[in-house]
């Protein structure tokens, strides 16, 4: 199996330091989600990884945005990457960055659960004919994300996987497995059309999406669930996981 060659040292350089893994979970009501998966160009699939994670073929990312107009911490929207990879036999996604609207959202995504967040306007809007997002950051455009023809899915046809976020803790570097859970009202699936993508602005100039592969929209009460697992970056998971609190 292949695994990541990054080192862990340098791809934690401007990681959130953690001293506290959230313990309280964060509960959005009736926010609602985009979702694409884009196949991306195979020449760095194992630079971008660390050790502990194994690259997938093909090499592809999600690009997910979230409205939480109803939250613990108030209204906020996210836009987030994530590599798709794998953590022993377990389908995971590494985290790159995030970009978020709303300051104490942001604060405390950052300081709980590892969100590499980048302040930015993010919008997220669903019309009849599909759904479309963008994030503006200064005189940047790191994305925009149209979902188009819209058909209705059955919530039971959706999965997630969770999300390892790169930290600097006390005890080292670390991935916190963070886990969102969803109580799915309505989705449906379409056709992504990605018309701006800066790496750069990511944080991770190597991925350049290529091929679209899904799309997906959802209204749901999401839960971003308090972290249980610290895994290291340099060691494979059976070997690295440790759990923590109950």
């Amino acid at each position: 199996m292949l695994s990541g060659t990054a080192d862990p040292e340098i791809m934690a350089a401007d990681a959130p330091f953690v001293t506290a893994p959230a313990t309280e979970p964060l509960v959005c009501r009736g926010a609602e989600v985009l979702q694409a998966v884009y196949e991306v160009r195979g020449d760095a699939r194992q630079a971008v990884l660390p050790p502990a994670l194994h690259p997938v073929n093909p090499p592809a990312i999600t690009v997910t945005v979230i409205k939480a107009e109803e939250s613990d911490v108030g209204p906020f929207t996210l836009a987030e990457t994530r590599i798709i990879c794998r953590s022993g036999p377990r389908s995971r996604g590494m985290h790159v960055s995030c970009f978020v609207q709303g300051d104490e959202a942001a604060r405390l995504l950052a300081e709980r659960w590892a969100y590499r967040v980048r302040p930015a306007e993010v919008e997220l809007r669903r019309r009849y004919h599909g759904s479309t997002a963008v994030v503006r950051c200064g005189e940047l455009r790191p994305l925009a994300l149209d979902l188009l023809d819209p058909r209705p899915l059955s919530p039971a046809d959706l999965r997630f996987t969770d999300t390892l976020q790169l930290a600097r803790t006390p005890a080292g570097i670390r991935f916190l497995q963070v886990e969102r859970v969803y109580e799915i009202h309505e989705a449906g699936r379409g056709r992504p059309s990605l018309t701006a993508f800066d790496a750069a602005a990511w944080g991770e100039p190597r991925l350049h999406p290529s091929h679209p592969i899904s799309a997906l929209w959802a209204t749901a009460d999401m839960t971003i669930r308090p972290v249980r697992y610290l895994c290291r970056a340099d060691i494979g998971a059976l070997e690295g996981t440790e759990r923590i609190g109950q």
